[in-house]
């Protein structure tokens, strides 16, 4: 079985027995959306089609997990000629935008797993609480033999965590934003002193000189987690000094995303571009910039919400609730249709939970089928499901 709950998506026979705390509040939260009394209101469907004929922008976001409810948005927006800004945090596509500039020398995490022998852990608390089991899916397995550096803002038990399953870990609070610059600063130190003994007798000199010994340095980072100002220039910068270490070793990222990587790998495919696209007439154009839902918020007309719709859609268990654009000053510029499993209109079906799902591991190199655990309630739909009547 197939654990939905995150993208490291864990695989075990018996998934209750895994302690994960992601799991386990996941787990809590769905139970709660479904014992919640809300009164279901009548079929809404005929309504929100004529809202959709009349209005003349509709902007699709939101949380998309599964290659299937990918698909179908794709072709809803195609048909509306909408507007597509799925992944929920700007900063994922900052990574895709420095990657462009940059390139990138990946690493699978099956790979980064068995080979690599140095890890560098960038972020701080709140990638733990993302991927509790992140240490358990890169260790080999052999303690002792594979060092874990993490470098940001974690806690003395996320430490213990990666010292838990075998790796000589060291952790170095420092400023996220700092790091790249920090990192080749230490390379200029390196080159500068080849093969050199050195008397320093600080603590931190055994780590250095083995980071200077190994053989294949892997740097993860999470897109979703990686909270700081001009992100794309970050990996960006990031990226150029992981490609200046393979002149002398093996050095890959390991760039760890959300389930909602999912939508830019199809978008991809049936696309060519990873998101943020207005169809015309059937034809995707590709802004990043213009397409993004700020940008399509700051055009809308006050005083004409008839003629804006967005397309919300939510089929996760997400720790922390989708930036909602009711709770925003919006509900004056346009109108709101909500697909997600809270909604008392269009009760939207839990991806790989109560439908069957294709999906994504955090590595975009692994697609797995997730069984579903729970029956399908008698009015909740599939993404795909009210896409379909919405488009009639």
């Amino acid at each position: 079985m197939i654990c939905p709950f995150c993208s490291l998506l864990c695989d075990a026979e018996n998934l209750d027995a895994i302690q994960c705390d992601r799991r386990t509040a996941s787990l809590v939260q769905f139970e709660a959306l479904r014992s919640q009394k809300g009164d279901l209101i009548a079929d809404c469907t005929k309504e929100a089609v004529q809202l959709l004929r009349a209005a003349k922008r509709i902007l699709v976001m939101g949380r998309i997990a599964s290659v299937e409810s990918a698909r179908a948005v794709v072709a809803f927006a195609s048909k509306h000629n909408a507007t597509i800004h799925c992944a929920e945090s700007g900063h994922i596509f900052e990574n895709v935008l420095a990657i462009q500039r940059s390139g990138l020398n990946s690493v699978s995490l099956a790979e980064a797993r068995d080979h690599s022998d140095f890890f560098i852990i960038v972020g701080d608390e709140s990638m733990m609480a993302a991927v509790p089991r992140m240490p358990f899916a890169l260790s080999n397995g052999r303690p002792g033999q594979q060092t874990a550096l993490l470098l940001g803002d974690f806690s003395i038990a996320a430490t213990e965590q990666w010292k838990k399953v075998g790796f000589d870990t060291w952790s170095m609070p420092c400023d996220l934003s700092a790091i790249p610059s920090a990192l080749a600063q230490w390379s200029r130190w390196s080159n500068s002193t080849p093969n050199k003994p050195t008397h320093d007798t600080s603590p931190t000199n055994p780590l250095f000189e083995r980071m200077a010994r190994t053989a294949y340095m892997t740097v993860v980072w999470s897109a979703e987690n990686l909270l700081i100002d001009q992100a794309d220039l970050w990996v960006e910068r990031l990226l150029q000094w992981i490609a200046s270490c393979n002149e002398k070793t093996r050095c890959a990222a390991l760039l760890w995303t959300s389930l909602d990587g999912t939508f830019q790998q199809v978008c991809t495919w049936l696309t060519g571009f990873p998101g943020r696209i207005k169809f015309r007439d059937g034809i995707p154009d590709y802004d990043p910039n213009r397409n993004s839902y700020e940008r399509w918020i700051a055009r809308t007309p006050i005083g004409k919400s008839h003629e804006s719709v967005i397309v919300l859609i939510d089929e996760t268990v997400a720790s922390a609730p989708f930036r909602h654009p009711e709770s925003m000053p919006v509900s004056d510029k346009c109108q709101v249709i909500e697909l997600s499993r809270q909604s008392e209109k269009f009760p939207t079906a839990i991806a790989g939970v109560e439908v069957s799902a294709n999906m994504f591991r955090a590595d975009q190199t692994l697609l797995a089928h997730v069984s579903p655990t729970h029956r399908l309630g008698s009015r909740t739909k599939p993404v795909s499901g009210w896409l379909k009547a919405l488009s009639k």
